[in-house]
């Protein structure tokens, strides 16, 4: 069972640090590795500080002067940064691992940890998942939280009503169950289906489920756009009603009319803090989105199935309806006022078409560039690909994103996938969140300095979850670590070209075991499922 960061964190960190001040040490025994000459950032937000780290049976061990200590195995860290290994709160890394169970995308990124199962979508069966990782193995450890969205449909299918006392008391007990199984919390995306069908009690009632058996809520709100204000709202009402603490997911501000509104929605995040709930956000560092293509389209039109959709298509006036709702959140919204501005990222019926923009697909469907011609193109897409269909919104103002940044309560987070490389034009995420964050935004534009970059990909993450033995260089805590050369890191993905590893973060350490060393994959998988505040020690 997970712990929550204990209070003598302070006097930890500095025992740590006095102990690498300290005289060459003489080891009783081998170490299995020892990482030597480079300088510990610890992941606390102070500055590097000399010292080497030894790592036994998983653990890290011993850190100072480690001059004439023996290893099985000795790092050479000159001129790089030692680190705690990066934890990724906002992954979706549950939907490929089992396939992608490498995850070099992320191991390149430095992540050693991942938080998945959010925007609403998860597992069911958190312990059914936990026997199928466990038997394909993975290189990094894994978090669940269950998906509002998954349980909702597995009672309710696409259902736009509220659900029955019964219903609602068959999702409480899926929640409760997952919880038990090693869940962490629950996240919702109430912008996505059928989730955008759910009242806001019916979300807290659920949130109340985890809440009591130590779990978080995280959200993708109800709106990042026109109505983003009112979602930051919602989404503290529901911490606060439930009593847990409150995780917004990948903070933003989408569309022209909205930007500059992160200054309200932070302060709205302070005023809530001061109130005495506890309100965290995570953040990739990027001015365009990823996610379904049908984000675009009224959520109403989206109810029940596909059939559905066809059916009220075919209706003249529920059409108009539709099409004036997409043309909307064209102009106002993801679209950017431009289709030229959303792009295709993946597209399983018709893989040519990715990176390809609506406008660019309109003209080859026979159509002009417009924004009426592209709201045609993307009903039609939608038919062909049925929710498979998936975008990169350029909607987003970089102001927003670099103050979104440096708010102390933020931490960094990919988004992203256990991606197959060389397959689509996936969103640059995927490859580049935290080299990017390292190495054009706090070595090259100084919007953060790079121990806060750190504590932002570490032990804030760690504390959001409540893990006690991650996200700091400290002894006792587990050997999750990662080498940082200062001077190169930097990501190398691109919207053009994606599928692009980053460089900078040589060598990643998992649980003890080396997974990336010298910028080249090892063998070994050390990774596996994390179990949250709840678990029971029982799966099916």
């Amino acid at each position: 069972m997970m712990r929550r960061i204990p209070q003598t964190l302070t006097v930890l960190l500095t025992a740590t640090m006095l102990s690498a001040c300290g005289q060459a040490s003489d080891p009783i025994d081998r170490y299995d590795i020892i990482i030597s000459g480079g300088r510990v950032l610890d992941g606390s937000g102070t500055p590097a500080y000399e010292g080497d780290v030894a790592i036994d049976d998983g653990k890290i061990v011993k850190i100072g002067n480690l001059a004439g200590a023996k290893a099985d195995h000795t790092v050479n860290a000159t001129g790089r940064l030692i680190a705690p290994g990066f934890i990724d709160l906002h992954s979706h890394a549950d939907r490929q691992i089992l396939d992608q169970n490498q995850v070099i995308n992320n191991l390149h990124q430095g992540i050693t940890t991942v938080l998945a199962g959010n925007c609403g979508g998860s597992p069911l069966d958190v312990g059914d998942f936990a026997t199928a990782l466990d038997a394909r193995k993975t290189t990094i450890n894994i978090g669940l939280l269950i998906g509002h969205n998954t349980v909702r449909k597995a009672v309710m299918a696409r259902d736009n009503r509220a659900p029955s006392a019964e219903e609602q008391a068959q999702m409480q007990q899926l929640v409760a169950d997952a919880m038990a199984e090693g869940a962490f919390g629950m996240s919702t995306g109430l912008k996505y289906i059928p989730g955008a069908f759910a009242e806001t009690a019916e979300v807290v009632e659920l949130a109340k489920v985890a809440g009591s058996m130590g779990g978080i809520y995280a959200s993708h709100m109800r709106d990042e756009g026109l109505g983003l204000l009112a979602s930051v709202e919602e989404t503290i009402h529901i911490g606060a009603a439930a009593g847990l603490p409150v995780h917004i997911s990948h903070h933003k501000v989408v569309g022209a009319p909205m930007w500059g509104a992160s200054v309200q929605s932070l302060a709205m995040v302070d005023e809530a803090r001061a109130n005495g709930i506890r309100v965290t956000l995570d953040q990739y560092p990027y001015s365009a989105s990823n996610t379904g293509l049908s984000i675009l389209i009224p959520a109403w039109a989206l109810a029940g199935t596909l059939d559905d959709f066809k059916a009220r298509l075919q209706d003249p006036e529920t059409r108009k309806r539709i099409k004036d709702g997409i043309i909307d959140n064209i102009v106002r919204d993801r679209g950017g006022n431009d289709p030229r501005r959303v792009y295709v990222s993946t597209f399983a019926a018709q893989p040519e078409i990715a990176g390809k923009n609506l406008a660019e697909i309109s003209i080859l469907r026979g159509r002009t560039d417009s924004i009426a011609d592209a709201a045609e193109t993307l009903m039609e897409l939608h038919v062909e690909g049925e929710d498979r269909g998936r975008g990169v919104f350029h909607a987003m103002d970089e102001d927003d994103v670099r103050r979104i940044m440096q708010y102390p309560y933020v931490s960094i987070a990919t988004d992203g996938n256990a991606t197959t490389f060389g397959a689509a034009v996936p969103h640059p995420r995927n490859y580049g969140t935290f080299p990017r964050v390292l190495g054009h935004y706090s070595r090259d534009e100084r919007v953060l300095d790079m121990a806060e970059a750190v504590r932002k990909m570490t032990s804030l993450p760690a504390m959001i979850m409540g893990l006690d033995d991650r996200g700091l260089i400290a002894e006792g805590y587990v050997a999750d670590i990662v080498l940082i050369d200062p001077d190169s890191v930097i990501d190398k993905a691109t919207f053009e070209d994606p599928h692009q590893y980053a460089e900078g973060i040589p060598t990643v350490i998992v649980r003890g075991q080396i997974v990336l060393e010298n910028g080249a994959r090892t063998d070994a998988y050390p990774g596996g499922l994390l179990y949250g505040p709840a678990y029971t020690g029982q799966t099916n």
